[in-house]
């Protein structure tokens, strides 16, 4: 008689993961609410979280360069994102804090958080990363309609955030089921104007 997998081990496991996931950023809210830091402070935290539980392509992230989050347009989270990642490394690379202009080397981002920018200039870069490995994320509302990836929100005094899996697909970057599972939402479909 043919031998079934253990399914109920396998969901397990992936439940452990999940919880070990949701515990991380339960704890960086946690540890935000005890310290009383700033938005920019938790916003640096998802951003950090998010390229943990993110994979680019071997041929991206080759030889011994650092790992580039870049920041478009908002200091205070660039400053939040340096304390926060310093002394850390991802994936064995250091982390390199860049603050880029709309039309600086974009391209050379592994990481692209942007906010406080105006609709025609977040459009302008999502689409002249269309294809290109970079994680965008932002907190500007309907960052996914406009061709973003990760929308970083409040809601109800939480912070939150949504995934656009097919535009991950696109720029060849693969999102862990740990981040998915957390998503207040997954679009796994380009917006009509994206396509």
């Amino acid at each position: 008689m043919k031998r079934l997998p253990d399914l109920s081990c396998r969901a397990s496991r992936w439940r452990r993961h999940a919880g070990a996931v949701l515990a991380a950023f339960a704890l960086c809210g946690s540890i935000c609410r005890a310290q009383d830091v700033t938005e920019p402070s938790l916003k640096a935290a998802f951003v950090y979280n998010f390229a943990k539980f993110t994979e680019w392509p071997q041929d991206v992230l080759s030889g011994a360069a650092p790992f580039n989050a870049c920041v478009l347009g908002d200091a205070p989270i660039g400053d939040a994102l340096e304390r926060s990642v310093k002394g850390r490394q991802l994936g064995g690379r250091t982390i390199a804090v860049l603050r880029v202009a709309p039309d600086g080397p974009l391209k050379s981002c592994h990481l692209l958080y942007m906010s406080g920018l105006k609709t025609a200039q977040i459009v302008t870069v999502v689409e002249a990363l269309r294809g290109v490995p970079v994680l965008t994320i932002s907190d500007v509302d309907d960052f996914a309609r406009l061709g973003g990836i990760a929308h970083v929100f409040v809601e109800n005094g939480k912070m939150r955030f949504d995934l656009n899996l097919e535009l991950a697909k696109r720029a060849r970057l693969q999102l862990s089921s740990k981040l998915l599972v957390l998503a207040a939402r997954v679009h796994d479909a380009v917006a009509p104007a994206q396509r």
